[in-house]
This record gives C-alpha cells, structure tokens and sequence, in this order.
C-alpha cells in the first residue's frame, strides 16, 4: 500500500509511484481511491471534487529516465479504480455489459493493455487533475489518496494470452466521392458504462431511415491508450463498405486532442513528471511539454491531428474546470503549433437545446469554436473544419444538455477511397463541411476558379492564386434557410436559400478566405471549411489526394547473381509518392516456431511511374537460398509510402535459385 497526499500546487502534474514486480507474476492488479473536499459544494451546474486519474507503466528500458511510451500499460483516468493487467485480453461483451465494473479473474480491464508481466520495476502514475481549492470547499486545499498493489502468480491468468485482431487496411470503397462520417466517438474502451463496440458501430452505420445516423466512418477515439484497436478488426466483416479508423482522444490537463490513424501511443503528459520513493521528497524527472510535440509525434507516425472542443466549458468562467478538467483548449498559439494541426472540432455534441414544440436554439459553444477556428486561420494556418458528437452511448443521450448521439455534428469528408489514408489526406487537404444538427441535415458544395479558367475549379481547402475568383456556392436540402458567405471572419453576403436544390454565384472581392455558413434563425445547420484565394497566375492550387498504388514486376522462377542481386521493377502512384521499398521475405526456423525474416530489401526514390530495383540479399538469405537445389520459395514486398506515412503494399511469389556453379 502507498498513500500521500497533493496540494493544489500539484495540480495538472503526474506523479510516479516505482514498485517491483517478481520472475512469474501472471497478473498485476492496481486499487487507488483519493478523498472528497470537507465542504463539498454542490451546484445545478457543477460539483467541486478532487480528482485523480490512473496510468500504469511497465519495467522501464532506461533508468536514467522516467517511464515513457515504450513501458506504457494503460491510463483509466479517474473513472477506474480497480484495474488489472495480464497477458490475457478483455472480458467478452456480454459479460462487460452486464457489470462494465468488474472484470472476470486474470483478465486485462478495458482502457489497459494486455501482454507479458516482465519482471522489473514498474510505476502507478497518478495525474493531479483537480484539486478543490478553500474558495470551493476544500479547507486544506489537499487531496489524500492510497494505491493497493496486488500482484498474482496463478499460471491461469496466463495461459490464454491475448491476440489482437488484424486491422484491414483495404479500402471500405475504392470510389472517390464525399463521405458522412463521426471524427470523434468513444466506445466500452473509454469509461465504465460506455456503450459496446456492437452498438456504437451498429447504430452509427444504420441508415437514417431505419433510426442510425447513417454514416460512412467513424474515427473510434477511446482515451489515450489505444486498447480497443486490436479489438476493431473484430467488427470489420460485420459491416462491409463502412470505415472505421483507429483514434485515440488524448487528455492533457489543458486540452484534448486526437491522434488518428497512427496505431501508436502518444505521450499525454503535457504537465510535470514527479517520482516518488518511499519517504524521500518528490523528485522532479521531466519538464513541461507543448502539444506542438505530440502533434509532431502523431504527424511523424503518418496520423492527422485534431483538437477537440475547443471552448467548450471555459476554465475561465468559476466552477467549469471542476466539472469538465482540460475540455477547452486553453494553450496558447505559439504551444499549440496550428502548422501541424489539421482539424479543429466547430461543433461538438448536442447541436442545441430543443423545446417542445420541436424548434431548436443553438449550442453556445458551437458559435465560439467557430470563432476559435477563425483566429486559427487568421494566423495564416489551413486548418480543417470537423463536426463531432463526441459521443459514450451511441444512439443515445441520457443527459441531452450534454451529450448527443454518434452523429451530431457530422462530418463530410470528399476523400479520393473510403479508407483511412482516403479520410486523412481529405481532411489535410481541408476538403470538408461540418453538418452540425446531424446526417440529415443540409448539404453544401462550394468551387471557385479564376475568371476564365478551364481547369477543374478548387473546393473547399483549395487555393485559387489569382487576383480574383468566380464562386459557386449550392445547397441541398436548405429550404428557407440563409447562406451567409463569411471572408476573413466577416460576413460578406447573404442570400436566402430558396428551394432544395438551390446555387448561386459571386465573385471574390480579391484575396482573402471565404466559407460558407447555412443558418436557420440562430441556428447554425451547416459550416465549410474556407476556399482561399491568393495572388497568382490565375491557377487552382490542390492537393493530390489520389490514393497510393503499387505493383511489382519479377519472374516466376529466378537465378541469383553471383552476389546475391534480384533485379526487380517498382510501379507506382499516387498523391505525395516518395519511394518504393522492395523486400525479400520467407519463413525460417523448425516446424511449429517457424518465423517471417527479412533477407534482403532495397529502396529507390519516386513520385510516380516505374522504376528498377537491384535487390541485394543479405548473407544470411544467400545461405537460406543456398542450401536448397531447386530453389526457396520466397516473397517480394514492394511497399509504396508517401510524405505523411502512408502506405500500400504488394506481394508477389517467386523461386529463387542459387547461382550456376563455376565450371
């Protein structure tokens, strides 16, 4: 047992607690609970308690640091207070549903991440979320608190280790066009009680007729930890031509973010790092970091960023930062890094307050991300408009004033395939129109092209480089509502919307940003994100959202040069192309431990076309290939990648025979 306590001085800092794990644990089990202010002040708005949030590290690699993302086990936040984690994976959904609480024996809780017990030290994190000040209640403006660490030897708790389910990466649909889709939703990886990974994705790809929300994709975005993505490929074949793509919702103590389609970890700890041992005074391991640094990390492992509900519940405003810590985006520009942001959430959740007669008011916060959103702009950032739902109960809403079902906001993304690569260069590329009251609401399309142009005129995130440019903006399903086109965060024009299948046109007042903006009253139904126009020759500046192709060319049956070299043809494309690798790969080892090995690779650099590769194999792979006359069965890999980390790959089977002997 361990137990201390924080002061308010602590706050938004993470503290580690060391603890040593034995040769032969199977399990190790982790209770932490922490007390309640003396005066808990209570409001209709918001509860002023203390709260901690629970992360676990495995043994670290390197002692002269603290624990990192490497040792990384899981973080529960402060929603769970018993957690274990072991090489076995996750209770099935039946039993989950039934008591999300509590896991059977041995098995790995949700948000935490199975795998091997190592013996070494490993750490409790505890992250100072909240800390209820005098002003509020707490008189000694501390928060005591007391982990139980509980590690098991039962061989049980290991003989069923965990197997993740493949993720597939094949494009729900190869046709290019604009999709529906959810960028922000949370499932049974997120808190206890939410909803099953069943009835999100169920209910988010129901179409809207039949009581879903009629979506393309969805990004699941479970906190922090990533334990759900090797569960998605599970639910992948119930639901062929939908998309959903792994996301992770990172919290920091003064914003949250997502990092999408990486598949890797990211540091959440944006705050101090203390360390902790026995009595001795906490030590101070590592500094501050900026969000600007995780966007890096997310942008250097092909991902695409998001910040998440920006000014939703203002720390500035008393009372808010109890009842929901970190939600607004409270860094400032020059932290944030907008250069490597690609998203920002202008809608977020319950679209407004609906009265009985059915009529709707608008969401405050909508109206501030939307001008959150614009400042990021007006510093010269293009950034993506993205709508949410940020939804834990699928279909439902059991606190309507705060939470939305999965598709209100949604997003409308023109992606090139109905992928995750597909929706990532779509969203960079800004090619996206926020639905804020849901799927079913009104739909947008917007080009814009110099005057005279031929060519195929910019959408939303393009850039027209020209003195001017002629707009076309149309509205689909908008009767009698406003299109309000916005310049450089301004209203430039209003025309009332006549009609559902109703366009208009107007030329630019020189250069600048201009979006479009359908409202009902004060209700904002839907926002885009902006064409801009700069001066230029008179062309359309787009990104190349094609997706990435590859094939390989190489005989059937091939015959080694003397040092080891395969000639072998790259033939590829796509947007952002920038090399083609090729490897050799075959299986080695005895019958029953057999393994995939590399045994010879090459690369050559490339944005489109064919090129020719002389493939070199390693001496280990000639000795492979040697010591079979009629030659090894192998396989050549040919892997196109792009700027941002994308991928496709190709396979292609070949027999390699050893080089003609010398007569």
């Amino acid at each position: 047992m361990i137990t201390g306590e924080f002061s308010t001085d602590m706050q938004s800092s993470y503290v580690m607690l060391p603890f040593d794990v034995s040769q032969g644990t199977t399990a190790v089990r982790v209770k932490y609970c922490f007390d309640q202010p003396e005066a808990l002040l209570t409001t209709p708005a918001f509860s002023a308690r203390h709260t901690l949030d629970l992360g676990l590290y495995g043994p670290r690699r390197d002692r002269s640091g603290t624990w990192g993302v490497p040792e990384f086990r899981g973080w529960g936040g402060s929603s769970h207070p018993d957690v274990t984690v072991s090489p076995e994976g996750f209770s099935t959904e039946g039993q989950y549903a039934a008591n999300p609480r509590i896991d059977p024996p041995g098995k790995t809780t949700r948000a935490f991440l199975p795998g091997p017990i190592d013996a070494g030290e490993w750490a409790v994190e505890l992250g100072v979320a909240a800390v209820v000040p005098r002003s509020l209640g707490d008189f000694d403006e501390k928060v005591a608190w007391r982990v139980e660490i509980d590690l098991a030897d039962d061989p049980a708790f290991a003989d069923e280790p965990y197997r993740p389910a493949k993720y597939d990466t094949t494009p729900a649909n190869h046709t290019g066009g604009w999709y529906a889709g959810d960028m922000h939703v949370h499932a049974e990886h997120s808190a206890y009680g939410d909803a099953t990974i069943t009835e999100v994705l169920d209910y988010a790809y129901r179409p809207l007729d039949k009581g879903g929300a009629g979506l393309d994709f969805v990004t699941l975005s479970d906190y922090v930890s990533g334990s759900s993505w090797g569960e998605i490929g599970r639910y992948q074949p119930r639901h062929p031509g939908k998309l959903a793509i792994r996301s992770a919702e990172v919290i920091t103590y003064r914003g949250h973010l997502n990092n999408h389609n990486t598949g890797q970890v990211v540091d959440y700890r944006e705050g101090q790092i203390f360390e902790r041992r026995d009595a001795e005074p906490l030590r101070l391991v590592r500094g501050r970091r900026t969000p600007s640094e995780t966007f890096g990390e997310i942008k250097r492992a092909g991902g695409f960023t998001q910040i998440n509900h920006p000014t939703i519940f203002p720390s500035t405003v008393p009372g808010f930062a109890q009842l929901c810590r970190g939600c607004p985006w409270d860094y400032t520009p020059a932290e944030t890094g907008y250069e490597l942001t690609d998203a920002i959430e202008i809608a977020t959740g319950p679209s407004g307050a609906r009265t009985a007669s059915g009529s709707q008011g608008p969401n405050p916060f909508t109206a501030t991300a939307i001008d959150f959103y614009e400042r990021a702009l007006a510093g010269g950032h293009k950034v993506a408009a993205v709508g949410v739902s940020d939804s834990h109960n699928a279909g439902r809403a059991p606190n309507p004033v705060t939470q939305a079902p999965i598709g209100e906001a949604t997003t409308v993304v023109r992606a090139e395939e109905l992928s995750a690569s597909g929706v990532e260069c779509g969203v960079e590329a800004g090619h996206t129109y926020v639905k804020v009251t849901g799927n079913a609401g009104p739909d947008l399309r917007f080009e814009g092209r110099p005057p005279g142009f031929t060519g195929a005129p910019a959408i939303m995130g393009d850039t027209v480089r020209a003195p001017s440019a002629d707009f076309t903006a149309r509205v689909t399903g908008g009767d009698g509502r406003s299109l309000v086109v916005y310049r450089n965060g301004e209203v430039f024009r209003t025309v009332p919307v006549t009609g559902n299948d109703f366009s208009t046109d107007f030329p630019a007042a020189g250069a600048g940003r201009y979006r479009l903006q359908l409202q009902r009253d004060s209700t904002i139904d839907t926002v885009s994100s902006p064409i801009y126009v700069e001066p230029g020759p008179g062309t359309v500046a787009a990104r190349d959202c094609s997706p990435l192709r590859v094939r390989g060319k190489a005989r059937r049956r091939m015959r080694l040069g003397r040092r080891g070299i395969l000639p072998t043809r790259c033939i590829a494309s796509g947007g952002g192309l920038r090399v083609c690798n090729v490897q050799i790969v075959t299986r080695v080892g005895k019958p029953g431990r057999r393994r995939v090995r590399v045994i010879g690779r090459s690369h050559v650099a490339m944005t489109g076309g064919s090129r020719r590769l002389l493939v070199r194999l390693s001496r280990y792979g000639r000795r492979v290939v040697g010591r079979h006359r009629r030659g090894r069965q192998v396989r050549l890999v040919f892997i196109a990648s792009d700027d941002d980390g994308a991928s496709a790959r190709f396979e292609r089977r070949v027999r390699l025979v050893r080089p003609a002997r010398r007569r």
